[in-house]
This record gives C-alpha cells, structure tokens and sequence, in this order.
C-alpha cells in the first residue's frame, strides 16, 4: 500500500528527479562533446611531445635529454609508477583509454604521489624513461563540486518549501472551512491567495455553501408557514373538543393527546429545518443547562454532574439537544434513568442511559439519520438526528451504545462551537 505523501515531500521529489535527469544529462554531454574531444587533442600533443623527446634522445645523449625534460618543468622517473584508477577523474581516464594511438613501446598509466593524481607516459628511449603530464590537479575542485552540489540540494529545498507553502497554505484553509461550508455557515472565506486554480475552487464552495444557505432559509420559512397554517385549525379543533357537550372523557383525552403529537412533531420538523445556525455563539454554562432540562422532565433521574461546566456554544440548540435525549429515555426506554456530565480530555460527555429494551448496532445507525424511525414507536424521526447536528456544530459527535446490563446509553461529546 502506498504511503501519503505531503504536498512538499511530493515537490521535492519532483524537483529532486529534474535535477538527477539534468545532471546525468550533462554529464554524457560533456563527456560526448567536451571530454572526449579534448583527450583526444592531448592524445596527439602527447604524441608529438614523445617523438621530439626521442629524437633528441637519439641524437644526443640521453644525460642531456633528461636535463631538457627537467628544465621544462617536468618529472622524470626511470622505473614505472604505481598504476591506479581514480574514482573522479573523467579527463584523465579517457585520455588513458586511448594509450594505444601513442603506438608501440609507449604506454600511459594514472598514478598518484605526493603532487596528487598525475598522468605518465613511457618514452622509447634507452634507457627507459617515465615523463609526468598533468602534474599537479587545481586544489579544492573536489570541495568546490561538493559545495555547489550541497548548495543545489538547499536551493531546491527551498523553492519546493515557498512552492508548496503556496499551494499548501490555502487548500489547509479550505480543508478547515469545508465542513462549514458544505452545510451553509461558514463565513466567507474572502481572497484566501494562492494559485488561480485555488481560487477559483473557493469561489465555487463559496457559491455553493450561499446556495445551501439559501435553501435552508427557504426550507425553514415553508416549515415555519406549515406549522402555523396547521396549528391555527388545531387549536380550534382542541376548543371545539373541550366545549362539546356530553363528550366522552377518554375521547376527548385522546384528541388532546393527538393534537400534542402532532404540535411537537411540527415543533421537531422546524427545529430540524432551522438546525441552530443563525443562533449567536456564546459563553454557557452546560451543567446548568442539563440541571434545567432535568428539572422540567418528569420522574425521577439520577444527576451527576459538576458545579460548573463552561463551554461556549448556542444554548438553545444545545438545551434541544439534552431535552430530546431526555426524551428519547423517557419515550423508548425504561426507568431507572441517569444523566452524567464529565469532562474527558478537551471536550465535555454526557451520557443519558436507560434500561429499556435498547438498540442493536444496526438500529443505533438508522436512528441517527433523519425521518428514519419505527412506526410502532412513534415520534417523528428526528430527534436523535437533530442530537446529532448539534453535536457536529459544536465539534462533537453523538454515540448510541449498549448500556450494561441493557437499555441505552446516549453519549454525547461537545468540544464548543
């Protein structure tokens, strides 16, 4: 499997491949075009060089061929050095290759000695005579290769760090506002920089998170126009149902029933349209929001929580979110019932369990997600779904799990809007 690599490892890997491909290039160029031709050249002044000095040693003596050697500035050996074969040394070992145009009894080996890496020939005299070309190399070329090479290496280090902070800074941007964004509260993200491509992405989310934004209101205004169109002739039908005369008690409890059933279903479908996003972000205390919501829920619950709770968050929204778990333990569970708030890490839990008949895993997901409900039990479907939303607003998440020895346990985490 494939390891993720980071923008800037990515770049860097690139540049690094172009400058190998390049060097590499140059070097079988300059061999080709540049090394080969000037060895070549040397080869034929070596030649020219080797056959003056041994006409010289043919007519006069070979005393006073040395003393003519020596006076040009060259080394002199009569016994042969001791070959070896440098490891950076392309000129010269090219110029060795082609020994054999010197002809016969010549030969041409790479040596080193204290004056560093030198190239000898072997002239046909008599005696044998060893002459030193390419005498002393330029001192520091190998540090200076080095130093360039090194010098590469940080200069494409920093052009892929600029480069990649260029493409990464403002895509980390738009991966931290895209949660917000594909729901329609982020705030706009304005010129966020980088390339025009970048830009132009964000210019789309934008145009997209105003697009969700838009329906939302639209959904919430048709909601909010249902739900008053409807509870109008509920209201007059509750009335009638209380000021019919000899109306049956229970059928009259009944109406009355229905009718709250269906006030808190339209009460739970706007409150699922509006989802809490125009509500302002503000200081709050959580403890006293559970210690509020208790106080009102009937029956008895084992409480534990904290003095205090700070957090910053929407309180209405985040009372809805408590009050429909209360609720949901209350509706589908069995008593007793506990509610506890702790602080775990950097975030706040609550935990509502029950000891009803619980959920399986399955069961647990479907009911997270919204108009997804058992008819037998009624309700609309939305509660734990708006738990859940609320949850995401204020960096968290909701968990149904198995409570021991059964029922349910509802944790909700909240880190803060």
């Amino acid at each position: 499997m494939s390891r993720t690599r980071s923008m800037f490892s990515q770049l860097v890997l690139v540049i690094a491949l172009v400058l190998a491909g390049a060097g590499a290039l140059a070097v079988v160029l300059g061999r080709e075009l540049a090394t080969r031709p000037a060895a070549e050249q040397l080869a034929r002044a070596m030649l020219g060089f080797a056959s003056i000095a041994e006409a010289l040693d043919r007519t006069g003596s070979h005393a006073q061929t040395l003393r003519y050697l020596h006076q040009a500035g060259l080394d002199v050996r009569q016994t042969p050095p001791i070959a070896r074969t440098p490891r950076l040394a392309p000129f010269l070992r090219a110029l060795r290759d082609r020994a054999q145009q010197l002809g016969p009894q010549r030969a041409l080996l790479l040596a080193r000695d204290a004056g560093g890496d030198r190239l000898w020939m072997q002239l046909r005299t008599q005696p044998q005579v060893w002459v030193a070309f390419a005498a002393k190399p330029l001192r520091g070329g190998r540090r200076f290769s080095v130093a360039l090479l090194l010098g590469c290496v940080g200069l494409t280090w920093l052009g892929a760090a600029s480069l990649a902070r260029r493409l990464v800074t403002p895509l980390r941007t738009l991966a931290h506002a895209a949660p917000g964004l594909v729901q329609g509260d982020a705030p706009p993200l304005g010129d966020i920089g980088g390339p025009r491509e970048v830009r132009e992405l964000a210019h789309a989310l934008e145009q997209a998170s105003a697009e969700v934004r838009s329906a939302a209101d639209e959904r919430a205004l048709m909601l909010a126009g249902i739900s008053h169109d409807l509870r109008t002739p509920l209201t007059r039908v509750q009335f009638a149902a209380e000021l019919l005369p000899d109306t049956d008690p229970e059928l009259r409890a009944g109406i009355s029933r229905d009718i709250a059933e269906i006030d808190a279903i339209l009460s739970q479908f706007i409150a699922y349209a509006r989802d809490g996003r125009d509500e302002a972000v503000e200081p709050l205390d959580l403890a006293e929001v559970c210690r509020a919501v208790l106080d009102a829920a009937p029956g008895h619950w084992d409480v534990q929580c904290p003095d205090t709770a700070p957090l910053r968050g929407r309180p209405i929204a985040l009372r809805r979110a408590v009050e429909n778990l209360v609720v949901n333990a209350q509706r589908h569970g069995a008593a007793p019932f506990s509610l506890r708030l702790e602080a775990t890490g950097d975030a706040w839990q609550i935990t509502v369990c029950d000891q009803g008949a619980g959920m399986t895993e399955e069961q647990a997901q479907r009911a997270l997600r919204a108009f997804v409900h058992d008819p037998a039990a009624g309700g609309s479907g939305l509660g734990l779904a708006i738990v859940a939303r609320v949850a995401r607003q204020h960096g968290g998440a909701l968990q149904l799990l198995h409570n021991t020895p059964h029922g349910l346990r509802a944790v909700l985490r909240l880190r803060g809007a």
